[in-house]
């Protein structure tokens, strides 16, 4: 070439000629050779499809997806705020690895919470995989990425003392729907969302098919573990029968009651603030020096740690506890191990058999 350059010239299968320039003859020799390989196996792709930009690839990948509408709109958010920023103008096949890594030192440096960096970096990593697929780019840089860890915070639940003050200050119409949320370990979505028909009062058992959201009652998918059988004790059957004996099949079991406004489906905060937080700040319990106190301020979901918790101290797997809930991964019912009535006895077997004790003087 004029310009001092070596050109490199291959054709594929279909006859389409691709080109490139090094400024030594033996780059272009290799780049040829191994283009030339990669047609004879049928995987050779455009070099220049790569310098498509992220945020144009960004926005083909956006058009494809089959999400959720509230995934959506959370990822909408991460994207812009946290992946855009960064990423908009650059070419594919310009992010490295390292690259990569250095991104999500800059978020941790900001100060950007861990959770929030996850999220961004897993729709980065499904951002490259697609362009891996698609044969924009040859190989993902979102590999051996290390990430912030995510603090666990214990589950919050409450106490059967504590449960039943609470039961206790609730108005009657919702007695029987918490009732239900901390013996099942429902959602609230799911409770709110619970039709008459989805209870099978002869095998004392309900079956968690639809949810409540905000755009209205949707069914779980097939595939999802969420949609599952959980067994009703005898007591807590009995006050759901007395709930549902006036309602059609098809009805859903708890919605409003307020007069000129009854039959709506309930709102997740509305409830809240008409009803779950006003019965926790009435709420009473005696602690173990028979001092009265004030029940922890949890949200509604924390009904459905209490139902776990109750269930691991008496013994019940963690297994069976995951199936009942509708936990997609086991990490999340592992947070429920340090409850399991043996989960320190070895330790403590272990102390025992020492031969000699520290001690201090009394």
């Amino acid at each position: 070439m004029k310009t001092g350059n070596w050109q490199a010239t291959v054709r594929n299968r279909a006859g389409d000629r691709y080109s490139e320039s090094f400024p030594l003859k033996a780059q272009a020799r290799a780049w040829g050779t191994e283009m030339e390989t990669q047609a004879a196996r049928g995987s050779m792709r455009d070099p220049r499809a790569g310098e498509i930009t992220f945020r144009e690839w960004h926005d083909r990948w956006w058009d494809a997806r089959i999400v959720e509408p509230r995934t959506l709109r959370g990822d909408a958010s991460t994207i812009k705020n946290h992946v855009m920023p960064h990423w908009a103008d650059w070419e594919m096949r310009a992010v490295t690895r390292m690259d990569v890594q250095s991104w999500i030192r800059s978020l941790v440096e900001k100060g950007v919470g861990a959770a929030a960096i996850k999220r961004a970096y897993n729709l980065t990593s499904s951002i490259m995989r697609a362009a891996v697929d698609d044969d924009v780019i040859a190989l993902s840089p979102c590999r051996r990425i290390d990430l912030p860890q995510i603090a666990v915070k214990p589950p919050q639940w409450f106490t059967t003392d504590q449960a039943q003050s609470i039961l206790d200050e609730l108005p009657a119409p919702w007695k029987t729907m918490c009732l239900l949320g901390v013996y099942t370990g429902l959602r609230w979505g799911e409770l709110s969302g619970l039709h008459r028909h989805r209870i099978d009062q002869r095998r004392s058992r309900l079956f968690v098919v639809e949810v409540n959201t905000k755009r209205g009652i949707k069914e779980y998918p097939k595939s999802s573990r969420s949609r599952r059988e959980v067994p009703l004790p005898a007591h807590v059957l009995e006050a759901l029968e007395r709930h549902i004996y006036r309602l059609d099949r098809d009805a859903v079991v708890f919605t409003t009651v307020t007069k000129g406004r009854a039959g709506r489906l309930l709102d997740d905060g509305n409830w809240r603030r008409q009803t779950w937080w006003p019965a926790i700040e009435k709420a009473h319990y005696f602690d173990d020096d028979g001092e009265q106190q004030l029940v922890p301020h949890y949200p509604p979901h924390s009904m459905r740690h209490t139902c776990a918790s109750w269930l691991v101290q008496k013994g019940v797997s963690l297994y069976e506890v995951q199936h009942l809930l509708g936990h997609e991964s086991f990490q999340t019912t592992q947070r429920y191990a340090h409850l399991q009535p043996d989960a320190h006895k070895a330790v403590l077997e272990a102390w025992e058999r020492m031969e000699t004790q520290l001690t201090i003087a009394a």
